[in-house]
This record gives C-alpha cells, structure tokens and sequence, in this order.
C-alpha cells in the first residue's frame, strides 16, 4: 500500500519570502513519482518549539516526514535540536562525523570551529545519512512505526542524498503516478472533455484517479491509483481523446519535446524577442543537447532595433505598431534569413504593467512562425501579472512549432 508522507521545510529565510522552497515541491515529485502519497507541507522558521511542533504534528497524520534546511553550522541551525526535542531524545558527537568533518576543513585549511563541529551531533539512535557534496550530513530516525529523515536545505544536496534514502523507505509498486501534459488548450476545455473521466475515477479512486494543474499555458494529467491496469487504462482513454496535444510525459517539458523533434528531423530554429527577452532562446538552450538545433537568437526591444537587426521595415511599424501580426511576421522572416535556419520564431507584446491601450489592453501578444512551409502569426490576449504574461508567452511559441512540425 501507498505510504502517506508530510514534506517540513525549516528556514527563517523561507517565512521571511527571502527564498522559495523549492525543496519541498521536488520532494513531493520524487514521493509521487514512486507511487506514495504527500500528506501536505509545512514550512517553520528557525525556532525550536515551532519546529518540534511541526515534527509532532505530521506525524500524526504520515508514516515518513521528510524534512529539509536547519543541518549547517551556524547557530540558527537548530533542526537536528528540534527533531531530538519532539522525539524525546538527546543529542550525541558522532567521532566519526568529527574526524570527517576535521579532514574536510583541513584540506581547505580552515580551522573546525565549534560551529562547523555541531555538525557532528546527531539524535541518539540516528542513521548517519552521508552528504558526498557538502559538510552536514543527514539523519533517519525510526519511532513507532514511522520515520523521520532529515536533509540539509542546499538542492543540490538534497537531490543527491534523498533519492536513495527514499527508494528505501517507499517501496515500489505500492503505488502509480503518471503524467501528461500538453499546451494550447484552457483548462476549462480540457476539464470538459475529461469530465466523465474525473467522475467515474472519483466512485472507484481505489483504482486510478485523474486530475489537472495548469502551469503558465501547460497543462498537466496526473494519474494516480494502486492498480498499475486501471492507471494504464485511463492513460489509454486519455490519450485517445486528447490525442497530439500531448507533448510528453513525466519530466518532459515543452521545450525538450520540440528540441527532440527538431533532433529528428535534423532542423534547426533561431528566434526574435521582444517582450520575453530572452525567456524563449532560455528555455530551448536548458535542454542538453540543444546547440545541435538552436544556434543563435534575439532579442529586439525597441523598434529601432527591430529595424536593424531583423530588417523590420519603418513604415510597417508605424502603420502597425510593434505589437501586430505584421511586424511578428517580419521578425520572423528576419531572423530565419539573418541566421540561416530551417525555422524561426517571434514574439513581440506588452507584458505590463504599464504601455498597455484600449486596442491593445496589457496582456496583448502577438506570435509568428517562419519556416519552409510557409508562415503563420496568431495573437492572444491574457489577463495576467507580468511573469505570467511572459511564461505564457514562451510555452505558446515553443507549441506554435511543435504543432508545425510534429508528426501526427
């Protein structure tokens, strides 16, 4: 069966909204991804009583708590002191941990300070969980049929040492997830089409359930359900009605889906941008693999720069304005011609808050593929703050010509 798991960040820095805790939501993904179930999330400063309460209140609801920041050296790490304190154990120096620790810092020859050596103290009864990236190790503690593992809140420590510590704890095959996604379509018209679905998987949720998130004009089809056949049944339905809209699944994103294609088909695209600045050529060069399909693009934000770089004629801007189809399709054809490449994409609008009008409110964007089959130019309008506008922006280019040139 699933095993249910709570997600606890701790972090004065995290309250204050000086950071976002991304570590808590890719935990999640990596609970879900092996089948288990996320019973909510928790964030705490550095305090001990809020911390202790924290520990005590999740597991009162989940059978593994996973919990991430407060392991460094200073003195507001205090989650080692917090974990101890909920579970009615004392803290201990682990010599092994010293010694390690006293051989990291002298190769960098730093002195081990008190600090740095509160590292080494560990819960009695703890399994030492080993941080290969940086110096404070982990702990998993054991407590009346649950456990609770601890993480340093640094990502990139966390992504390596939580992985085989969760592995361990959530066997495979309690449970299924599988994601889909796909772009271009409200969530509304696709909570239509899927409806029957969502109602006969919430009478038998035993099996499979089905749910929607929408993310910057991507949607995401979670399945979920402990029968591996009902999951792939309801994929299978899915699938059917929702048909090449799909882009991928699981950790695919829009972007790789259309540098995959491009791969295949052996063609490449460059791009022209004016109110994502970049975010576009952005999102295409994060894929490895990339530079094999994108080797140059743009970013054109006053109309003079237009004109110059992209060859956008004067009097089309005056007579168009830079937010019109007219000029994307210009900056289109441009940038194809300027780069040499088998495709082009442009994108020009007002992302506000500000420049917006009553003919092109703010949210007003406008579109244009280029390539050897033509030319298309679509404009949206979306009511949305400014990083919204953009990220809508770039996933609804990237399907322009994922839709171009996918194969059916």
């Amino acid at each position: 069966m699933p095993r249910r798991v709570a997600i606890l960040a701790v972090g004065d820095e995290l309250t204050a909204g000086e950071l976002v805790d991304t570590n808590s939501a890719w935990l999640a993904r990596q609970v879900r991804a092996r089948g288990h179930l996320v019973t909510g999330f928790a964030v705490v400063g550095d305090e001990l009583p809020a911390i202790r309460d924290a520990v005590l209140a999740a597991l009162r609801e989940a059978e593994l708590l996973l919990v991430t920041g407060g392991l460094g050296p200073t003195g507001d790490d205090i989650t080692r002191d917090g974990v101890a304190a909920a579970l009615g154990l004392g803290l201990a120096e682990r010599p092994e941990l010293v010694e390690r620790l006293a051989a990291f810092y002298a190769a960098r020859n730093i002195p081990l300070n008190a600090g740095s050596r509160r590292q080494a103290e560990m819960p009695a009864g703890a399994t030492v969980l080993e941080n290969s990236v940086g110096t404070a190790p982990g702990f998993l503690l054991h407590r009346d049929g649950r456990a609770v593992a601890c993480f340093p809140g640094v990502p990139a420590e966390l992504q390596v040492m939580a992985p085989p510590l969760l592995d361990a704890q959530l066997p495979a095959g309690a449970g299924l997830t599988r994601t889909l996604h796909l772009c271009g379509l409200a969530e509304s018209e696709l909570g239509e089409q899927l409806k029957d679905l969502m109602d006969h998987v919430r009478a038998q949720r035993h099996d499979a359930r089905l749910g929607i998130t929408a993310k910057q004009g991507v949607l995401t089809i979670a399945l979920r359900g402990t029968d591996t056949r009902a999951v792939a049944a309801l994929e299978t339905e899915v699938r059917a009605r929702v048909g090449t809209l799909i882009f991928g699944a699981g950790e695919e994103t829009l972007a790789s889906a259309v540098v995959s294609l491009l791969a295949r088909r052996r063609e490449a695209v460059t791009t022209a941008e004016s109110c994502t600045g970049g975010l576009l050529a952005g999102a295409l060069t994060s894929v490895p693999g990339s530079s094999e399909v994108f080797h140059e693009g743009v970013v054109v934000y006053a109309n003079a720069a237009k004109t110059a770089r992209l060859g956008v004629p004067e009097a089309l801007l005056a007579a168009h304005g830079a937010v019109s189809e007219p000029v994307a399709l210009a900056m289109a054809r441009g940038a194809r011609e300027r780069a040499g490449a088998t495709h082009a994409l442009a994108v020009t609008g007002i992302a506000g808050p500000g420049g917006g009008t009553a003919a092109k409110p703010v949210g007003t964007v406008c579109f244009a593929v280029a390539g050897p089959d033509g030319e298309r130019a679509l404009t949206r309008h979306w009511t949305a703050a400014r990083d919204e506008v953009r990220g809508r922006a770039v996933n609804l280019a990237l399907e322009l010509l994922r839709r171009r040139i996918g194969e059916p």
